[in-house]
């Protein structure tokens, strides 16, 4: 599985031009959730302070994620204009979809914005956030708390540092030289 790059990132954000759209990739990158749980996310789980708690159903767990500021802007503002709108929708729910429809939407926006079909699922949304909050240093225990996910997991299934990021690593950690 394969991360996103910055500008991958860049690129995939700029091309968006629908607010649910924008709103369910952003979400997926700043969360780091499964599609399960976003496609699942209830209004009521959105606290203020940027607070947004996970259900994950099958394990009977909840856990409090938090977003960035512009993500929570972009998801006020979703909210506003979906309450304007005519359109029906389960009364309880951010969306109003399924997990198929979710994994459309990305991969409709990943060609949009000329990213590889090979990253053009979910998961790598899921895989983007984890390896780029680990490279930026978010300890581990954070990234786990984010996800969901145990420490193990997280090592083992995405915690593998690029090349460069390990390269910066060593030129940080070089404790010997003066």
């Amino acid at each position: 599985m394969k991360s996103l790059t910055r500008d991958e990132i860049r690129r995939l954000l700029v091309c968006i031009d629908d607010k649910r759209d924008r709103l369910l990739i952003q979400l997926g990158l700043a969360l780091g959730c499964r599609v399960s749980e976003v496609v699942t996310l209830e209004l009521g789980n959105i606290l203020p302070d940027r607070i947004i708690v996970i259900d994950r159903k099958k394990q009977s767990r909840l856990r409090e994620c938090v977003i960035d500021s512009d993500t929570r802007a972009l998801l006020d503002d979703y909210l506003r204009a979906s309450w304007e709108d005519e359109r029906p929708r389960k009364p309880k729910l951010l969306f109003y979809f399924s997990y198929k429809t979710a994994n459309r939407v990305v991969k409709r926006w990943f060609k949009a914005a000329a990213i590889p079909d090979d990253k053009a699922h979910w998961h790598t949304l899921r895989h983007t956030y984890v390896v780029q909050s680990l490279e930026a240093g978010v300890p581990l225990n954070h990234v786990c708390e984010q996800t969901g996910d145990s420490p193990e997991t997280v090592i083992k299934v995405y915690g593998r540092p690029s090349i460069d990021a390990r390269r910066q690593m060593i030129e940080r950690t070089a404790y010997w030289r003066n």
